[in-house]
């Protein structure tokens, strides 16, 4: 298209004409710097310490190791996804719909977030269009603020089991917490679409990721400062009282040896109470301790992981100089929160039994029924084998 500067100014002796053509070629001029500055892969590349030089083997290095993360992320929590799925144990506790939903985010990170980190390492520079950097910002930041609000969740959710049991026994249910997780979606949705919207997003040589400029926009530090308080500075303070009364709960209540529960001393004293029962009392309270304790090593780790990121960004912003933590730093921030999102799935396979159980049954390959003839054969007259010593194995018939 020929711009305004190609074509003949009009003649001088109408100046209201000359004075429309100077109006229009400003402004065409600054459509296009404008169109320029969006679409211009050398705006991908002029943040982030980009006077600093990064050798091509630390490059390679934290490409595979983002890569490496990105991997086991995928699997883990994609099997904590298809666990949940297929084990109907699993979804009768309530709980873990949130489990699966902080999984979902995870995976949407490692495929969404990581994976591009990866690609723009390995290439010292963002290699896909602008508006691929402008939707790898929002789903970073609507996946963060998502597994925030969920942590504030799930200590929400075990707060009430543990203070509350008869309340969370009547009124928490799978529906409640998908609408209240549906609402934590919609706030990430909102906070993660302003960038885009205003045209805020710059690609962080060092970070390796595409973050908010609001060196260059002031009202982006606005947003950054609400978006901190809203969706940090809350759920945090939330997080850490529920979480302490949770663990002072629970202290007390092993230290008296009795549940949680203010029913458990009632069904003790019936005397027509079944032998059953207080086995499934002690399987209830040894599943409860379980999920408290898991969800708290959770949390920590979330924190842990997440702490290096979050400080960065509160020097950049109250420096105002993008020059005030070193690039290297930056990247190693920017790992932290990779890892955060990669390693809840060790937790729950550790501290989980119920989570192990349905993930060896889903993975150890099933063996195959024998037909009828030959498990006659190797039934002894007894009885069938119930383990596999040499004195049970010398009863099997010979053929």
């Amino acid at each position: 298209m020929q711009s305004l500067s190609d074509a003949p100014p009009p003649a001088a002796e109408d100046p209201s004409a000359a004075a429309d053509w100077l109006m229009a070629e400003a402004l065409w001029n600054a459509t296009e710097a404008a169109v320029n500055a969006t679409e211009s892969p050398l705006r991908l590349t002029e943040g982030g310490w980009a006077a600093v030089e990064r050798s091509w083997g630390v490059g390679l290095a934290c490409t595979v190791l983002v890569g490496v993360v990105a991997l086991v992320g995928v699997c883990g929590n994609a099997l904590v996804i298809v666990v949940y799925l297929t084990c109907v144990k699993l979804q009768a506790t309530v709980s873990n719909l949130l489990v699966v939903s902080l999984a979902i985010t995870d995976l949407t990170t490692c495929l969404l977030v990581m994976v591009p980190s990866a690609w723009a390492l390995l290439s010292d520079r963002w290699p896909l269009p602008a508006w691929a950097c402008d939707l790898h910002c929002a789903m970073n930041y609507l996946c963060i603020i998502v597994s925030m609000m969920t942590m504030a969740l799930i200590s929400g959710e075990r707060f009430l089991a543990v203070t509350q049991p008869a309340i969370h026994r009547t009124r928490m249910s799978r529906r409640l917490l998908a609408r209240l997780e549906a609402l934590v979606c919609a706030e990430g949705v909102v906070f993660a679409v302003v960038p885009i919207v205003f045209r805020w997003v710059r690609y962080d040589r060092w970070e390796a990721v595409c973050a908010i400029d609001w060196f260059t926009y002031s009202e982006a530090l606005i947003y950054v400062l609400v978006a901190f308080v809203v969706c940090f500075s809350v759920p945090a303070v939330f997080i850490l009282i529920t979480n302490t009364t949770i663990i002072w709960v629970s202290y007390v209540s092993s230290r008296a040896r009795v549940l949680p529960h203010p029913l458990a001393a009632q069904e003790n004293g019936q005397p027509g109470a079944k032998a059953g029962r207080p086995e499934k009392r002690a399987n209830r309270s040894s599943l409860h301790h379980v999920i408290v304790r898991s969800m708290l090593v959770v949390i920590m780790a979330f924190f842990v992981f997440l702490t290096p990121f979050s400080v960065t960004k509160l020097i950049k912003m109250w420096t105002m100089d993008e020059g005030s933590v070193p690039g290297p730093v930056n990247l190693a921030a920017t790992l932290c929160q990779y890892v955060a999102s990669a390693i809840n799935p060790f937790i729950y396979f550790l501290l989980r039994r119920d989570y192990r159980a349905a993930a060896w049954r889903l993975l150890r390959p099933r063996e195959q029924p024998l037909p009828p003839n030959t498990q006659r054969q190797l039934q002894p007259p007894d009885g069938p084998t119930e383990s596999c010593d040499m004195v049970n194995l010398n009863k099997v018939t010979k053929f």
